[in-house]
């Protein structure tokens, strides 16, 4: 029989049963057994237009299955499979009534509304409360940080929201270690150092911008003092939870960076006020002199006004100690002068051209370094 099948030869042809049915006949021939065999391929009969629901489910597959490839369109492709799987199960249950459609359809449907919930859980709105909102306005949204990301900056797990009272402290001189990073909300906050004052800290401002940035460990002192001017609104960042944070947000360490960069410019260029040459003219921060000596220091702020560190104020005030002044009038005069210098920040290399300055004037030099606050003698 094996060896019969291997020499049949088949013809095929089409055959009319009814009226617009057609279907195909195999015609088998068996030369050794000298036998004709005909098997009908085909339908018969064309069945009627399946019900309008199985017309409607697919239709939604069929959209579906053009949604771009975004956020919204795999919400949307799965949103339409969900529909469709949906009609296809209620037409497989009570039209068709064919259990195995019904439960691939209903399991399909399952799965497709699974991913819908969750795409709509991701790309759902984030709000926050209106003072975190006008932050998230003022400073991040113009660099493009989503609120997702923000909502991980802000969140209770890296950061605390605090209110400081006016004339409360921030910060004290050589006291509080910059261990935080923090951000005036709103309110108005004053910096001084050895109770001079240096500039203010408005709203939507980093408060200790350059000490965060010069610090390495965060074991070190702060070297100024930040009072509150006003009723204040802050959050801040320990260190550590900030820097944790940063690692893992790669894009938002970039957008810190950049907001910690601007805010210690505008900081130092709110300083530049306060620069002033022995000659009583203003210094431009910009100045190679100038912005080498502010990269020497990590005390940003008091480099920029020319106020000594403690180190250097401990060895001026020797300097300043160790000038003997005679009670005669030119001794005197010279004396004050150099006394006075040497507490506004002048340093003078030769002390001989001193003998045509009066007791009521400073010297000046070219090789001298204006502080900006002025002693009297």
């Amino acid at each position: 029989m094996e060896n019969a099948m291997e020499n049949a030869s088949f013809i095929l042809y089409p055959k009319i049963f009814e009226e617009n049915s057609t279907s195909y006949i195999v015609k088998i021939k068996y030369p050794d057994l000298n036998v004709w065999m005909e098997q009908v391929v085909g339908c018969f009969t064309w069945a009627p237009t399946n019900h309008i629901l199985f017309q409607i489910g697919n239709s939604a597959l069929g959209i579906g299955l053009l949604a771009p490839d975004t956020t919204y369109g795999l919400l949307s492709l799965h949103g339409l499979f969900t529909l469709g799987f949906l009609l296809l199960s209620i037409w497989s249950w009570v039209i068709l009534c064919a259990p195995d459609f019904f439960s691939w359809n209903f399991a399909f449907m399952i799965m497709n509304a699974v991913q819908t919930l969750f795409h709509m859980y991701h790309i759902r709105p984030v709000r926050f409360c209106d003072e975190l909102e006008d932050l998230y306005i003022a400073n991040f949204e113009p660099l493009r940080v989503s609120r997702s990301s923000f909502k991980k900056l802000v969140c209770a797990d890296y950061c605390t929201m605090m209110t400081l009272h006016e004339g409360e402290s921030y910060c004290t001189q050589s006291i509080t270690k910059t261990d935080k990073l923090g951000l005036l909300i709103s309110g108005v906050m004053s910096v001084y150092c050895n109770r001079n004052f240096l500039h203010h800290i408005k709203a939507k401002q980093f408060i200790d911008s350059p000490e965060f940035e010069s610090s390495v460990t965060g074991e070190e002192k702060f070297q100024v003092s930040i009072v509150a001017g006003s009723s204040c609104r802050y959050i801040f960042w320990p260190r550590q939870s900030l820097e944790y944070l940063l690692i893992k947000e790669p894009y938002l360490a970039y957008v810190m960076s950049v907001l910690l960069g601007r805010d210690i410019t505008n900081k130092l260029y709110a300083l530049n006020e306060k620069v002033v040459t022995p000659s009583g003219s203003r210094m431009d921060i910009r100045l190679p002199s100038v912005s080498n000596t502010i990269k020497s220091r990590h005390d940003i702020r008091k480099a920029v006004v020319g106020i000594p560190s403690e180190s250097n104020m401990n060895e001026l005030m020797s300097k300043v100690n160790s000038i003997d002044i005679d009670t005669d009038s030119d001794d005197s005069c010279n004396g004050k002068n150099v006394k006075a210098g040497l507490l506004n920040g002048h340093v003078t290399h030769s002390h001989r051209q001193q003998s045509l300055s009066t007791c009521g004037e400073s010297p000046k030099s070219q090789n001298s370094i204006n502080s900006g606050v002025h002693f009297e003698m």
